[in-house]
């Protein structure tokens, strides 16, 4: 069993966390992106195993692209272009995600954001269905305080004439979107703010921090961060992040947020690197500084996300950091070597 799957059937062996999708409709909207795509697989996996009559659509933009990722499991899924369907959940997962294209395509950022948004909010309401909106930590912005615990209720500071923050405000502006059809329509719509999200699973392109770190263990290169490492990195891993837009979807109230993070394994990315470099590792490579400019980076944030919110729903994460950029690893040891693109 690969680690991917592996994953999966650690989340479905909790029953309960699937017994509301039971004989329903769920619509996931980028369901070949890496959250998207793993929530496809283990409702999947989850309605082989109970035989829950699950009825899964993900929405996708190309086919081809959706059957390589899925392979023999392709049939089992009703794919679709357009989300306007009937449909008992939805869970939105649609978001550009790489710093490279906040900065280069910056009113294309806004725009996927925004208009994808309103146009699943008016699906749920159309359909009285329950969803969940997949928002970031980044729209936080900077804290007040440095080293500030920000829970839901909190905010920061974002430079709004600055073109990064295309992504943080219009994650901000989609939870207003959100709260604001709860509040008027009654839309049983929650968010879900993710802090930084990886796991097996990830495509082979992806090349965020988390990728990178892993990378050089498996090639045997020195980590090579281009920032001091001084941001604070708060994480969940994939498998953990399922099990809490799941917990969202099911317990959580209309328009309310929920930080999925694990607060316990909060590091900076010096520190992330080290761990990463010495346990994982077992010390054969290094860590190394060479600052590069204008490379997209959010700006270095001491901030601490707060997690006791979803906590008090009954989620807790399992994996902690070690085990994560482990399997991770793992992962990479043992996927082959094409390449796809989500």
């Amino acid at each position: 069993m690969d680690r991917t799957q592996a994953d999966i059937q650690e989340i479905i062996e909790n029953k309960e966390l699937f017994l509301l999708l039971k004989g329903k409709t769920i619509l996931i909207t980028g369901a070949t992106g890496l959250i998207g795509s793993m929530l496809v697989r283990t409702i999947l996996a989850a309605n082989e195993k109970y035989g829950f009559d699950i009825k899964i659509v993900g929405q996708i933009r190309n086919y081809e692209k959706a059957r390589k990722l899925f392979g023999i499991k392709f049939d089992d899924i009703v794919f679709v272009t357009d989300p306007r369907i009937k449909c008992d959940y939805i869970i939105h997962t649609v978001s550009p995600t790489t710093s490279k294209f906040f900065i280069e395509h910056p009113v294309e950022t806004i725009k996927c954001s925004v208009e994808s948004t309103m146009e699943i909010l008016e699906i749920a309401k159309d359909n009285d269905a329950s969803a969940v909106y997949l928002s970031s930590m980044e729209q936080y912005g900077l804290p007040y305080e440095s080293g500030q615990k920000m829970a839901e209720d909190k905010i920061g500071i974002i430079d709004h004439l600055n073109i990064r923050s295309s992504y943080s405000e219009s994650k901000r502006l989609c939870e207003c979107l959100c709260a604001s059809h709860a509040s008027e329509y009654g839309v049983k719509v929650k968010i879900a703010r993710f802090a930084q999200t990886f796991g097996a699973g990830v495509s082979l392109s992806d090349n965020r921090m988390p990728m990178q770190f892993a990378r050089a263990v498996v090639e045997g290169n020195d980590i090579v961060l281009h920032t001091e490492g001084k941001s604070i990195s708060n994480f969940v891993y994939l498998s953990d992040a399922i099990t809490g837009v799941l917990t969202i979807l099911d317990k959580g109230e209309p328009g309310q947020a929920y930080n999925v993070c694990n607060d316990k394994e909060t590091r900076s990315v010096r520190e992330i690197a080290e761990l990463v470099s010495r346990d994982v590792a077992g010390g054969r490579i290094g860590v190394r500084i060479e600052k590069k400019d204008n490379m997209g980076y959010a700006p270095d944030v001491a901030m601490y996300l707060d997690s006791e919110k979803l906590r008090k729903l009954g989620w807790s994460p399992t994996v902690d950091m070690q085990d994560s950029y482990n399997r991770l690893v793992d992962y990479l040891i043992s996927c082959d070597k094409q390449d796809f693109v989500y």
